[in-house]
């Protein structure tokens, strides 16, 4: 028997990263039909904070979709912890185990380096989109969108020069919850912070 207090699923428009599967948004809606495209929704780009950050980074609409499933309600109350699986049907699954890790890498010329523990499947999708530092600047593009897939070791290496050592990433794996790569402080032996 449900608990008493969990609600029915119900028919939830999602936008969703197309690479990953990620929910970054959820509504309702009145009107009966198919759910309304994405650039409807979000236009050239969507807005989306940085978790555990201040700011927020244009996701472009090109790397998004939109469709209707029946999901929980949490979908709408936590969006951002909700990933959809269309490899068998479409629905709505709870991001699951740790948020993948990221470092610099000076391979290939300046390139993110991915990795999950414990390590996801050979073949998860992974996306990171990467803009320069400072800050999360509201409304900042990213400078470079960066996809690929995971080895067998749970490793991704994403680009080829187009990551320098002071850039930042928000970083999606298929199935784990979004991380965010931003590099330490460097304190210089002059007591300088780099």
């Amino acid at each position: 028997m449900a608990n008493a207090q969990e609600a029915p699923p119900a028919r939830v428009t999602v936008v969703r990263l197309s690479q990953t599967g990620h929910v970054v948004a959820a509504l309702t809606r009145a009107a009966p039909g198919a759910a309304p495209t994405v650039r409807a929704l979000v236009g050239d780009a969507l807005r989306l904070a940085v978790p555990g950050l201040f700011g927020q980074i244009l996701v472009p609409a090109e790397l998004l979709t939109a469709e209707e499933i029946t999901a929980p309600a949490g979908v709408l109350a936590a969006p951002w912890l909700w990933s959809v699986v269309t490899e068998t049907g479409v629905g709505a699954v709870p991001l699951t185990g740790a948020p993948p890790a990221a470092n610099w890498s000076d391979a290939a010329g300046g390139s993110l380096t991915v990795t999950t523990s414990p390590p996801a499947a050979s073949g998860t999708a992974v996306l990171a989109l990467v803009h320069p530092a400072p800050s999360w600047d509201p409304g900042v593009a990213p400078k470079s969108v960066l996809t690929g897939a995971l080895d067998g070791d749970g490793v991704a290496r994403l680009g080829a020069g187009e990551v320098a050592p002071s850039d930042h990433a928000l970083v999606f794996v298929q199935g784990r919850p979004a991380g965010v790569y931003v590099p330490s402080a460097v304190h210089l032996a002059g007591g300088t912070v780099t």
